[in-house]
């Protein structure tokens, strides 16, 4: 299968996307058992409601997990709300001190204001863990079961929002810096500012992981139905339009060709969307997935699948 192309690769961080429903997850675990033959591997999740325990048939927590009967390989969901309280732990006198110090606003007004529900922002501590993780260089290969579509549109563009997030913190401070400086007549560095650059620090090194095709492969998991390559088109369009690599496409759940009648009837359906996908992204390497007798949870079967994929 075309995912066996990934192994001759050096890649640091694969990531699978695509549609909710399709599998994705699934796909993610099986590929991650073959990948963690080769290389200590974690996957991740990033979903809100994530599946990837019972993918494995285990339980699975906020810290790496290791994955029974599989040597070298490690699962971790990551409850994005949770690392986003414990940021705000660690960083909100520093994020309160930027606009107390940077606006002509009440303190009960800045603690309003940091208090609020910053859409997206979760997701930003989420893939900050990540790049964490990789920096520790404790596994070879970093693997994110990514959440269904909408979500995934998010996480990519969220090295932009928090550009922008900091940029507007950045020029609150700076208007306090200004005034300090003309009074007192020399510059200082407060912790406040040490968090903006280690904040800065973070959005360069999330964009340049995302963006680097020889350390980075986005994989799209969809089904052949309408609906189905619609979202693959969007999602393909948007991976192209903030350079991120991807160039494999897995069309899971096709119908097996044999001589149920239904089965051919679906078959014949499903084969104008197949065809459909391939004159689309020709430049992709495709794998086709049949739809199995069997729901693939637990290490067992998820090796039969990993046998398909590669």
């Amino acid at each position: 299968m075309a995912l066996n192309n990934l192994l001759k690769k050096d890649l640091n961080f694969i990531l699978f996307g695509g549609k909710g429903g399709v599998g994705k997850t699934t796909m993610a675990a099986a590929s991650a058992i073959r990948f963690a033959q080769d290389q200590k591997t974690l996957i991740f999740t990033t979903d809100p409601a994530p599946s990837l325990a019972d993918s494995f048939g285990q339980e699975i927590g906020n810290e790496p997990t290791a994955i029974k009967g599989v040597k070298n390989l490690f699962a971790m969901e990551i409850d994005a709300k949770k690392v986003l309280e414990e940021f705000k732990e660690e960083y909100g006198e520093d994020i309160l001190d930027i606009l107390q110090q940077g606006t002509y606003l009440a303190d009960e007004e800045t603690e309003e204001i940091f208090n609020l529900d910053i859409p997206g922002l979760d997701e930003v501590m989420g893939l900050k863990k990540i790049t964490d993780f990789m920096e520790s260089k404790e596994y070879q290969l970093y693997i994110v079961d990514t959440a269904p579509t909408g979500h995934t549109l998010r996480l990519l563009t969220l090295p932009e929002l928090l550009d922008d997030w900091i940029k507007f913190l950045a020029k609150t401070r700076w208007r306090y810096h200004y005034i300090i400086e003309r009074i007192s007549g020399k510059e200082i560095i407060e912790k406040a500012d040490e968090f903006l650059l280690e904040m800065k620090k973070t959005v360069k090194r999330v964009r340049n992981l995302l963006q680097d095709a020889q350390r980075t492969e986005f994989i799209v998991v969809t089904i052949p139905e309408a609906m189905g390559v619609r979202e693959t088109e969007d999602l393909i369009n948007d991976l192209q339009k903030f350079n991120i690599p991807s160039g494999h496409i897995i069309i899971n759940n096709i119908f097996p060709n044999n001589d149920c009648q239904f089965c051919k009837a679906r078959r014949k359906e499903q084969g104008k969307y197949i065809k459909e996908i391939k004159t689309l992204f020709p430049s992709f390497n495709i794998s086709e997935v049949s739809l199995q007798t069997e729901e693939i949870r637990e290490v067992k079967k998820l090796n039969q699948l990993t046998k398909i994929l590669f």
